[in-house]
């Protein structure tokens, strides 16, 4: 069972089984935890507000394992919705999920109503955002994270470590005392939280295995995007890609560039699968300037290559199996980047009808 707590009404929520799950959604929360390479990550993040001029559910919760949405639930439509076909869980059906779900919803409310009153936030809209998790790494160390923030600041959190609440805020000061004072209540919390981490991220993992084993080779393409009269952006996507870890170094006339000069960024696609990007901003090249692109990822033997020179993009492997093959494929620059947005927008109207698709069915099902 998924582990939950907060606020003054942590004891009757742990003495209740609700010992927390964590819950996933995108506003306002500006602190969520990096993960980095040769790790997994299981999430769920809750939002509640008080806001309707969007006519924005009043409470969302998602879960997630790495950068994959797993379930999603609101208020507006009162189901838990499977996100990928494999997830499923060994502690009950999607209807005892969401009778739980419901239950949760009801007490973080309160808990919400709770912390508006006492600051006395009447006037304007307000937002509690709870982030319950952990990451799991290679070496089968760990760490925990269940933190409340209000109106996207961090307001409250528990520290495994020391076994206690923390006021990240001097608000929450009182909610940190009051929920300290039962030691039984901490050292539950406590041990459930460093004992169901990693069980619950290789149960996942197993029961996602065909997805998250699989190896999608990136297409890599390098580009050199005029700025302004004397600045270029030099950038190298790779994109397609799974597993998420990928490397990648620039190369200008067979020196690497510096790093510390790039910005890198890996964002999920919706099927599952990645887009990286490194860029720097470049001087004005010269006419005999060449730029390379090495990516290597484990779905390649060798590296994969781009090279961009005199405006053309040039793609090629240095796999075994091409090295000995001298014709390259030459892509226009701005035709194959207008072809990739193309191919995202495509992919986002697919998604957003899905979603539209189902959210009707289950709010027609009903009776």
């Amino acid at each position: 069972m998924r582990h939950r707590a907060g606020g003054s009404l942590i004891s009757s929520w742990i003495m209740e089984g609700y010992l927390f799950p964590m819950l996933p959604l995108l506003i306002l929360f500006s602190s969520l935890p990096l993960v980095y390479a040769e790790t997994h990550s299981h999430f769920y993040f809750t939002t509640v507000t008080n806001d309707s001029t969007y006519d924005f559910p009043s409470y969302i919760t998602t879960r997630s394992l790495d950068d994959i949405m797993l379930s999603w639930y609101d208020s507006d439509n009162g189901v838990i919705e499977r996100r990928v076909p494999w997830f499923r869980s060994t502690y009950g059906n999607l209807l005892t999920a969401t009778i739980d779900e419901y239950k949760f919803q009801v007490m973080l409310q309160k808990l919400f109503e709770e912390y508006r009153n006492y600051m006395n936030d009447t006037e304007e809209f307000q937002v509690l955002q709870l982030l319950d998790g952990c990451m799991v790494y290679d070496d089968d160390t760990f760490d925990t994270t269940f933190s409340f923030h209000y109106n996207g600041e961090p307001f409250m959190s528990f520290s495994v470590e020391n076994g206690s609440w923390i006021a990240d805020d001097p608000r929450a000061q009182v909610f940190a005392d009051k929920n300290n004072k039962n030691k039984t209540v901490l050292e539950q919390m406590k041990d459930s939280m460093k004992s169901r981490c990693a069980p619950h991220i290789y149960e996942l993992l197993s029961l996602g295995s065909c997805t998250l084993s699989r190896k999608e080779q990136p297409v890599v393409v390098l580009t050199l995007i005029f700025i302004t009269n004397s600045t270029y952006k030099l950038s190298c996507q790779a994109y397609g890609h799974y597993p998420k870890n990928i490397s990648m170094t620039l190369y200008k006339n067979g020196e690497p560039l510096s790093e510390s000069l790039m910005e890198k960024v890996t964002l999920p696609f919706p099927d599952i699968t990645y887009l990286t990007q490194l860029s720097m901003y470049t001087t004005t090249p010269e006419d005999d300037d060449i730029y390379i692109c090495s990516v290597n990822h484990i779905s390649n033997m060798s590296p994969l290559m781009a090279r961009h020179s005199q405006d053309v993009i040039v793609l090629s492997s240095s796999s075994s199996e091409n090295s000995g093959n001298s014709d390259y494929n030459f892509i226009d620059s701005e035709n194959f980047t207008g072809g990739i947005i193309g191919i995202c927008l495509a992919i986002v109207l697919l998604v957003g009808l899905l979603v539209f698709s189902s959210i009707w069915w289950a709010k027609n099902r009903r009776p």
